[in-house]
């Protein structure tokens, strides 16, 4: 606790609300002001501000803000270098979001394909198989068997013995 906000009668802050604030406060910070930096590009080249920009803008922020957090605890920046790479992130959110959409996607096909040639290849194995099973049971039925093939046959079971 501090020992200033008790004298003046205030609660003290909440740890967790501390923790946070230290951890992602530059954060959002940079995301507060990348989006008005954003804006304000775009009100300089003409672009008029309406609405659903604005609704998809703010339905991006949270996926921009995981964008921002993950480089700038890659590269291990804090304060203000962190404030900055969010404002960066948050300016170019839209062609950072589909970079990283693309990479998903690419990784997902990638996978998917892998996926497809093993069931194919497992596939193709077992249809092998059963077709070299019934040509083995063809020239069993014909003669055209090799003697290999009778030794692996096991003899023939006979019921009058005990034991069998």
């Amino acid at each position: 606790m501090n020992a200033g906000t008790l004298s003046l009668g205030r609660p003290p802050v909440s740890p967790w609300l501390e923790t946070a604030f230290i951890k992602y406060g530059w954060i959002w910070i940079g995301l507060s002001f990348g989006l008005a930096a954003k804006y304000a590009l775009l009100i300089k080249r003409g672009v008029p501000i309406r609405g659903p920009l604005v609704v998809a803008d703010l339905l991006l922020l949270p996926m921009v803000a995981l964008i921002a957090y993950s480089i700038t605890s890659r590269l291990g920046a804090n304060g203000e270098a962190a404030a900055l790479l969010s404002a960066l992130a948050t300016v170019g959110a839209d062609r950072l979001v589909k970079l990283y959409t693309e990479r998903f996607l690419d990784r997902v096909d990638s996978e998917l394909q892998a996926i497809a040639a093993r069931q194919r290849a497992d596939i193709r194995n077992e249809v092998q198989a059963e077709m070299s099973a019934h040509e083995v049971i063809a020239d069993q039925i014909t003669g055209k068997a090799p003697v290999d093939y009778h030794a692996l046959r096991r003899p023939p079971v006979d019921l009058g013995k005990p034991g069998a």
